[in-house]
């Protein structure tokens, strides 16, 4: 064996590494199939996800090993292949990076394919963020491998980027105030959000880096830059416990004599209400002498907080109460004005 390798010249040696490449290929497809097959009976499907985003690499670094020793062999006849070689070195590290790259898609997929409460616009900041930073920490290993002073470059780095900082500042709070909304949580994609003045108000259907998708009550999209939301206050009606129900109903002063009975009837319906929170303030009281009404409070919280449901609730409360009025002989006031004429 140790004669054949001996007499065997640069080019058969070539062909043999090619043969050793093949054998190798075909052999880690056929083992990734059977760890495939195994992992496949297990609960959790993060071992095929594993799986899937290594097995490129591998190849690659196969095919890789077959071209940087079939160099290797050949440089005796090609001097230009001793440089080559040297610079090809930093390969294997850049195929590493790209599996590790490949293995944190795989683990944000699965987080956000997996049912459960993880938040999804957490998951793809983060491993983003995760992203960048080996990204970032391989560029100054190659730098530092081809000689380059990384002390150097962290430092032109930080004088860079307090110019860009002051050029690109609107860019940078819009990234920082997202960052902000995947920390501080005030709201998700999928809830229902506005500002306290009604200026933006709609579904959040994506929390980028810089801007956030706002999709309105006239289905049209709405793109807000996240530092905005550190300047207002924001509402998140989808998250909210309770409406609140908060009527004035006024009577003809003609019938003020059944007001106390009415009030009564009013509140017995509000307390035995299936919808109306008991937990929650639920009041019914006269409140004020007005200029053509004798006005009635009825304050309480609703245990539905779905829109539309909660308006078809409220609707037909109002007319149970209208009811309860027209029942005591007494009618709902209008503005009038009683005009007297002297004789």
């Amino acid at each position: 064996m140790s004669e054949f390798i001996q007499n065997i010249t640069p080019i058969q040696m070539t062909g043999v590494l090619f043969m050793v490449a093949l054998v190798a290929h075909f052999s880690l497809g056929v083992a990734l199939k059977l760890i495939t097959k195994h992992t496949g009976k297990t609960k959790t499907q993060i071992d095929d996800y594993l799986i899937a985003s290594l097995s490129a690499p591998l190849k690659v670094l196969i095919w890789f090993g077959w071209v940087y020793f079939s160099a290797i062999a050949l440089k005796d006849e090609n001097p230009v292949l001793v440089q080559i070689i040297d610079y090809i070195d930093i390969i294997p590290i850049l195929i590493l990076t790209w599996a590790v790259i490949r293995l944190i898609s795989s683990i944000e997929s699965f987080m956000l394919e997996r049912e459960g409460s993880v938040d999804k616009d957490s998951v793809r900041l983060f491993t983003r963020l995760f992203k960048m930073l080996v990204v970032f920490a391989i560029i100054l290993g190659v730098a530092q491998y081809f000689g380059f002073a990384v002390s150097s470059i962290i430092t032109f780095g930080g004088v860079g980027g307090i110019v860009i900082g002051f050029a690109a500042k609107d860019m940078l709070a819009n990234v920082f105030g997202g960052l902000m909304i995947q920390m501080d949580k005030p709201f998700s994609t999928g809830d229902w959000i506005r500002t306290t003045d009604s200026s933006i108000e709609g579904m959040v259907e994506k929390i980028g880096w810089r801007m956030t998708r706002i999709r309105t009550f006239t289905k049209n999209p709405v793109y807000v830059p996240n530092s905005i939301f550190a300047t207002i206050p924001i509402e998140t009606p989808s998250r909210m416990t309770n409406r609140r129900i908060n009527e004035i109903i006024g009577i003809r002063y003609d019938d003020i004599a059944q007001m106390p009975s009415i009030i009564e009837e009013v509140e017995e319906l509000m307390n035995n209400h299936e919808h109306i929170d008991h937990s929650e303030a639920c009041r019914v009281y006269f409140d004020v002498f007005n200029a053509s009404s004798l006005d009635f409070v009825i304050y309480a919280f609703s245990s539905v907080t779905n829109s539309t449901e909660f308006k078809r609730i409220k609707g037909k409360l109002l007319l149970d109460i209208a009811a309860i009025i027209a029942k005591h002989g007494a009618e709902i006031a209008y503005p009038t004005q009683t005009l007297h004429i002297q004789k």
